[in-house]
């Protein structure tokens, strides 16, 4: 009887979740796979797939391709940039008679995420991220037949996920479904060309981005070569108040960037609403526009108001961060919802 009340409150609960969710049109989408993005939430509902590294059962998402063949097949953005990070940056997968990829490497999520703000809000007094890659382990992976693809892996084991600490999930990872083949992800917010976007945070490779991220540290992604990556503008002390704040100080003072994302606060975990420089062309989805999801991050001390265009951000003398992360672009987003 408790069992079944449980499985019936959680369909009551999903339910109203989506009749409540404020979906993007279709034609927003660049990851057009995506099941839906809830603009209420800042969340993303992705398709998962199978594979192992080892004896090991890993779950992973694909957002991008390097050919326009895979970038279909997939239904994921067309990233031709992931030919160009070199091979030191990849790993390489084989795909089994069952269709599941073995992968090299993976990452160890069982470290607890931490992030202590110092009393400025960055740099932290102590940040830990939640999730280590191994040194084979790197989310481009090379498959036989298909180029490359941009492949996290989001959660490891067969059950029992866990959806609230993070021990073997990714920390922007709020629940998961191996039946459905499915995993709702919290997004981040950020700009492009002055529009808004929604994008996910999966690696990163520097483990203080790492944990303000909620990404995977994974060291092996420093061996990327320059040619693979776009620029991404990150402001650190930016305006921390009104409806347009924007920087890591903000996100460190006036978010609850040291607790773990779940279901349940998944509305308080906001952003730093960052500026990416090159956007996937949703117009001409299979054109190479120079887009990548792996970003060299550059950094602005402070500024007052707020920036929401790359060639804005780079007048105000940018300086490189020296890491990269991989935030692999989602969809436009929606002022209209709250949080923007």
């Amino acid at each position: 009887m408790t069992r079944l009340f449980a499985a019936f409150a959680a369909l009551v609960i999903s339910s109203a979740a989506a009749a409540n969710a404020a979906t993007l049109p279709r034609a927003d989408l660049g990851v057009t796979s995506a099941v839906s993005v809830d603009t209420n939430l800042h969340t993303v509902t992705l398709p998962i797939r199978r594979g192992r590294v080892g004896s090991e059962t890993v779950w992973y998402i694909v957002t991008d391709a390097s050919t326009p063949a895979a970038a279909r097949a997939y239904g994921v953005n067309y990233a031709p940039s992931l030919k160009d990070l070199g091979a030191a940056a990849l790993q390489s997968a084989v795909k089994g008679r069952n269709g599941e990829l073995a992968f090299q490497g993976g990452p160890n999520f069982a470290p607890t995420r931490t992030y202590v703000a110092s009393a400025g809000g960055f740099p932290p007094k102590s940040a830990t991220p939640g999730g280590i890659g191994d040194a084979a382990y790197s989310p481009f992976v090379q498959v036989a037949g298909l180029g490359i693809i941009n492949a996290p892996i989001i959660a490891t084991g067969t059950g029992a996920f866990d959806v609230t600490k993070h021990t073997n999930t990714e920390d922007r990872v709020i629940a998961i479904d191996v039946h459905k083949k499915t995993a709702t992800l919290v997004m981040a917010r950020g700009f492009s060309n002055g529009k808004p976007i929604y994008y996910i945070s999966t690696e990163a490779s520097n483990p203080v981005a790492a944990s303000v991220e909620r990404a995977t540290y994974v060291p092996k992604l420093a061996k990327a070569q320059a040619a693979g990556e776009i620029p991404i503008g990150v402001v650190v002390d930016g305006p921390q108040t009104g409806t347009a704040p924007q920087g890591l100080t903000f996100l460190t003072l006036h978010t609850p960037l040291g607790v773990d994302a779940t279901a349940a606060n998944v509305k308080t975990i906001m952003s730093s609403f960052n500026v990416l420089s090159i956007a996937p062309n949703l117009a001409k989805p299979y054109a190479d526009n120079g887009y990548s999801p792996l970003w060299s991050v550059q950094v602005v001390g402070k500024h007052a108001t707020r920036v929401t265009s790359y060639s804005a951000y780079a007048a105000l003398g940018a300086k490189p961060a020296g890491f990269v992360v991989n935030c692999p672009f989602i969809s436009l987003g929606d002022e209209s919802a709250g949080g923007y």
